[in-house]
């Protein structure tokens, strides 16, 4: 009997192709610095600028300078209003990426308004939560990182509404490629690779981790929280180690501190920005805003005075990335053997075994298949 592949799988194969694709690209053409700026889309025309620096204006006017400097480097990734001292803070603790706009507060934003919107119907909130994605791009500015964030953001919108759901590695792949039809040269961009492995950290490494650790039961809220937390840093640290030629051995403490409260300092930054001069609720969302910025301050110069956890290395070192294999490799391991559980579970429930006496088809211990059997998919 021929096997027939299933259309998902030529749709994979083209994403790998354009990857390689752009990966050839950036090898045997013309370079380009690595950085969002330089990588961003260039069409940041005058009514994005306009409205880029209006949120910026309205957040400063807002937030005290030290909080506004910050809540803007976690926002839009402009490290400019960031004193050298500060920046210095960041690399002892192991947080210079946190500062790089990721898009991680999409997934705010789509949750509180398709929460909102969605009692009206399930086509409202994904329809308002779709559009709030598209401002939100143009607000921050389309950096290869937010294009990432925005992409996937949309065509998980779109699964969820069809009732459809995106196997991580699928998402990770065709957003790749997506973005990098757009700009091959993204695939260098910093920004770009901080963002897909600390997603890929959460959604692939995740998973195992917790698998490992609790079995088929699911962890509690702390230990969720610190999964997730442990399971991006290392998927991050061998980027951030190539391009700040540092490592913190205190990285992971202050990602466990910093990356829980991350996202909703983010979206509140973007509230202030959005709410500032607003009675009531301005005030609310601003005091919030900075307090926790008041406190992530406070913790980044707690642990970035501790100097002496700090191992330096030459910058751009490629044997850096020997590191995924020590941090994959368990990964690899686990995923076979759950595959083989699960391929091991699904033929038992697809097929009885008789005994060894003969039965009335005349089979000796051998397998029949049932008639309505469902064989689980892989």
């Amino acid at each position: 009997m021929k096997t027939r592949c299933h259309p998902s799988f030529f749709v994979l194969l083209l994403c790998v192709g354009i990857i390689i694709g752009a990966v050839l690209v950036c090898l045997c053409g013309p370079k380009e610095i690595s950085d969002d700026k330089s990588t961003k889309i260039k069409n940041d025309t005058d009514a994005i600028s306009f409205s880029k620096n209006w949120l910026t204006d309205r957040i400063y006017s807002s937030l005290p300078e030290e909080d506004a400097n910050l809540g803007v480097a976690y926002l839009l990734g402009e490290k400019d209003g960031l004193s050298d001292q500060f920046k210095e803070y960041l690399q002892v603790a192991g947080l210079s990426h946190v500062v790089v706009a990721s898009g991680a507060h999409l997934s705010i934003i789509v949750g509180f308004v398709r929460k909102i919107f969605g009692r009206i119907s399930r086509k409202t909130g994904v329809t308002f939560a779709l559009i709030f994605v598209l401002i939100f791009m143009a607000l921050i500015g389309w950096t290869p990182s937010i294009l990432r964030a925005g992409i996937m953001t949309i065509l998980s919108l779109l699964a969820w509404y069809n009732g459809r759901k995106f196997q991580p590695y699928k998402l990770i792949l065709i957003t790749a490629a997506i973005t990098l039809l757009i700009n091959p040269h993204f695939i260098v961009d910093l920004g770009w690779q901080l963002s897909f492995a600390s997603y890929s950290g959460i959604m692939l490494l995740g998973p195992s981790v917790i698998s490992y650790f609790y079995g088929e039961k699911k962890p509690d809220f702390v230990g969720s929280m610190v999964i997730t937390t442990v399971s991006a840093t290392l998927l991050v640290a061998p980027i951030s180690l190539y391009y700040f030629g540092s490592l913190s051995l205190i990285s992971l403490a202050a990602n466990i501190l910093i990356l829980p409260t991350l996202s909703v300092v983010m979206g509140l930054t973007f509230a202030t920005g959005i709410f500032a001069g607003v009675p009531i609720i301005g005030l609310v969302v601003s005091w919030a805003s900075e307090q926790l910025l008041n406190l992530h301050q406070i913790i980044i110069e707690f642990l970035g005075t501790k100097s002496y956890f700090l191992i330096t290395i030459p910058k751009q070192n490629p044997a850096v990335f020997l590191l995924y294999f020590m941090i994959l490799f368990p990964f690899g391991v686990s995923l076979f053997r759950n595959r083989r559980k699960v391929s091991k579970k699904s033929i038992e429930q697809s097929f009885v075994i008789p005994s060894r006496e003969k039965d009335n088809i005349g089979t000796m211990g051998w397998t029949i298949p049932r008639k309505n059997a469902k064989i689980s998919k892989i």
